[in-house]
């Protein structure tokens, strides 16, 4: 599934048009602020097209949902698939997960506020969740990590930080003056930096 992009004017189809307007007007105004009326006139459609393409506004919001979760755990989901073959496998698949994952949060951003606010959990990120886990499970069995890991409890936290990095990115940028959603750079150096926290920890 395509990215949902944030101004509809730039979609081509009238299906992106209203998964665009239905991701803008109800990360402004949440799910019960807005009318099937006023998605469709931004999406500068008919009010029947949103039951030809979802049914409706419930069934749009649960495919401006799925997308982010489809878009945002689809390549972390082909990185975790495979048994890694060694530690330095294992640690840098964690670190590509960290940062692609936090790439794809970002792109999708828009949805992500909407997923959080309207407390939906799309198919793919229970199935990020389980496979993260077996993927931790399996270094665990093969001595890459600690045998008293948590793999469930690890994989929570993972995500937890992942979020509220975007989530909370225009305060940083506020506050600090630090961009975490452009700069190249800091995404791979904080992605590194969880990376050696979780494999490594702190106390020496």
């Amino acid at each position: 599934m395509k990215t949902i992009k944030n101004n509809a004017k730039n979609s081509n189809t009238t299906k992106e048009r209203l998964l665009s307007s239905g991701a803008i007007l109800i990360c402004e105004k949440g799910y019960t602020g807005v009318s099937v009326r006023e998605i469709c006139k931004h999406a500068n459609t008919s009010m029947n097209m949103i039951h030809h393409y979802f049914t409706n506004k419930e069934g749009l919001l649960n495919a401006i949902t799925n997308s982010y979760g489809d878009n945002v755990f689809k390549f972390a989901l082909k990185l975790l698939a495979k048994e890694p073959m060694s530690k330095e496998d294992f640690i840098s698949r964690i670190e590509l997960v960290f940062e692609t994952t936090l790439e794809a949060c970002i792109e999708n951003r828009l949805v992500l506020m909407i997923t959080i606010r309207e407390q939906k959990s799309p198919a793919a990120l229970m199935d990020y969740m389980t496979g993260f886990k077996a993927f931790i499970d399996i270094g665990i069995k093969k001595g890459f990590a600690r045998q008293t890991l948590d793999s469930e409890m690890i994989t929570g936290f993972i995500l937890d930080r992942i979020v509220n990095q975007v989530q909370f990115a225009p305060w940083v940028n506020a506050e600090y003056g630090i961009d975490l959603l452009t700069d190249q750079n800091y995404i791979k150096r904080w992605a590194q930096s969880n990376v050696d926290v979780f494999i490594n920890g702190i106390v020496n």
